[in-house]
């Protein structure tokens, strides 16, 4: 399942062992926490909004001078980085217009031929590529980076809604008729946790803690039992190349806590595609010192949704 969407391109074109004490969870300095897509999937040529969760360091900033760009070429098999590095180097790209935290972006009118289940074209006097393995939902995504403001450039993905191909015609119409673009997923409730106690934390209000205190922190999303747009775990309909037939699926809930002070008990938690349950929790542990910090809550849905949230703290 496609959870960590979000990827530091410096990093990927090393090819040396992070340190023992590196921590993913820990924000230490300007830096690229996720980025959100309105709507979560488009088709090709259509419009969607990017915005990125950006922080210096210390909080999050919404008016960063963030650069966005498309990938326009698909990496070869045999390539270990998650994408060609053409793009990583910048040699094929397509420049996102705008210079902020959020931007409007057209998606590439060839997503789908060139990541996505359409032949791709071949090279002059060369035959047609293979078309791009769906991901585990499948799902097909456009890749593309972004960076600035002293953050390391990140890579991040959009879902791109293709046709299916080399399917029958009643496969592709009864998938047409019963697939629901995904919708992003809503963070509709984020409390802390005292014995029995639910105490809600309301958006933009701190989490006050003393030095060295332990807080259980919980995030929860609603409940999509139903058919109609959901911000949780939606229902979708997704086809299996294996028995080539379309199968009913329920998507996975997967969250990143992050922290410029303290320590994370596990800095991912979530909820299976069998798990009913619409919450999940993890335990915060404040810096020994007082002082302030702040929390970065990032929900992913298997289909590439986002939802993030950013908590003030204050240790006393």
């Amino acid at each position: 399942m496609k959870y960590a969407r979000l990827f530091f391109w410096p990093l990927l074109l090393s090819a040396c062992r992070p340190e023992i004490d590196d921590d993913a969870s820990r924000v230490e300095g300007p830096r690229i926490v996720a980025v959100r897509t309105d709507p979560a999937e488009g088709r090709p040529g259509e419009a969607v909004t990017l915005t990125a969760l950006f922080t210096d360091g210390a909080s999050a900033v919404v008016d960063a001078p963030l650069v966005w760009s498309f990938c326009s070429t698909r990496r070869a098999l045999a390539e270990t980085a998650p994408i060609d590095p053409a793009c990583l180097s910048g040699a094929a790209v397509r420049t996102i217009p705008g210079a902020s935290a959020r931007v409007a972006a057209e998606m590439p009118r060839d997503a789908c031929r060139i990541f996505g289940p359409d032949l791709p074209l071949g090279k002059p006097g060369e035959p047609s590529g293979r078309p791009a393995d769906p991901d585990g939902t499948g799902g097909y995504f456009q890749p593309g980076l972004v960076g600035g403001a002293g953050a390391r450039p990140a890579l991040f993905d959009v879902r791109v809604r293709c046709t299916l191909s080399s399917v029958t015609q009643q496969v592709s119409l009864d998938f047409e008729a019963r697939y629901r673009a995904n919708a992003n997923p809503e963070i509709d409730r984020l409390a802390r946790i005292r014995g029995d106690e639910v105490e809600p934390i309301a958006e933009g209000a701190p989490l006050d803690v003393t030095a060295g205190e332990t807080a259980r922190l919980q995030v929860g999303w609603p409940d999509c039992s139903g058919d109609a747009p959901c911000g949780g775990a939606e229902h979708y309909v997704a086809y299996d190349v294996s028995t080539r037939a379309l199968v009913d699926r329920r998507e996975a809930i997967a969250v990143s806590w992050l922290t410029t002070s303290g320590t994370f008990s596990a800095p991912r938690t979530g909820r299976s595609e069998a798990d009913l349950a619409t919450s999940t929790e993890s335990d915060f542990t404040a810096p020994p010192t007082p002082g302030a910090g702040t929390i970065f809550v990032v929900v992913r849905d298997a289909r590439g949704g986002t939802a993030f949230r950013s908590i003030p703290v204050r240790v006393h």
